[in-house]
């Protein structure tokens, strides 16, 4: 028992001076960086200027440390300027999720960090708050609300994550994404008209460079389809 106790009492004086915030930061810097392949327990620690094991008073492994950046990285993200007085619930959240994924884009792996990834940090609840705030005032049911928290929130972290992945080992290995989809372009428009029909008729449209029409049109049409989905429980 008093070795016990005195393992214990050791390894208390063993604790580095750190806090969870400062561990967080510099995980964060890291990330920003370095990027997420690069971030590890091992390079965290020479960050701080500790030995790797001491991370461990802090942090299990390094999921749990994803789970902290996860929430840093939506700091400094602020919603509610986009709050309206006119009842237009639409147009607020519009602008809402398109501000969401510029900042995304701003935050260097955010996409990859963010994917799948449960939040319920502080700074995830707050902006939860005001989007649920815009859509309970648009008539939404609870669940409904919910719901398309879900939906909107997880649409735009899909598609950063989609965008700022390389199209192709090609663009991986330094190519340039508009060449390369020239190039798929000229395949898919030279494709045996008679085998894929519809792929050749918007073959151009298929391998448009515009992503940021691409992503506003997949936004526009959830927020129509709430729209509906709101009347019709009116209706109901």
């Amino acid at each position: 028992m008093a070795v016990h106790r005195a393992a214990n009492t050791a390894r208390r004086r063993s604790r580095p001076s750190l806090t969870l915030e400062a561990v967080t930061d510099a995980a964060l810097r890291t990330l920003q960086r370095d990027g997420l392949d690069a971030l590890s327990m091992r390079r965290l620690a020479e960050e701080l200027s500790i030995q790797a094991p001491s991370l461990y008073w802090y942090v299990n492994d390094k999921d749990e440390l994803l789970d902290l950046l996860a929430d840093a990285l939506l700091a400094d993200l602020g919603l509610d300027v986009f709050e309206r007085e006119d009842g237009d619930w639409q147009a607020e959240l519009r602008d809402m999720m398109r501000a969401y994924r510029k900042y995304l884009l701003s935050k260097r792996d955010s996409g990859r960090v963010l994917a799948g990834r449960l939040q319920l940090g502080p700074h995830f609840l707050r902006h939860a708050e005001v989007i649920l705030g815009a859509l309970r005032r648009a008539g939404l049911s609870d669940q409904d609300t919910a719901d398309s928290l879900y939906s909107l929130t997880q649409y735009v972290q899909g598609f950063v994550l989609h965008e700022t992945s390389p199209l192709s080992a090609e663009v991986a290995r330094g190519a340039d994404p508009v060449e390369v989809l020239d190039g798929v372009r000229e395949r898919l428009e030279g494709l045996p008209a008679d085998e894929y029909p519809n792929v050749v008729a918007v073959a151009t449209r298929l391998a448009r460079p515009d992503i940021e029409a691409r992503f506003n049109f997949g936004l526009d049409r959830l927020l129509d389809g709430l729209l509906i989905r709101m009347e019709q429980g009116r209706g109901a």
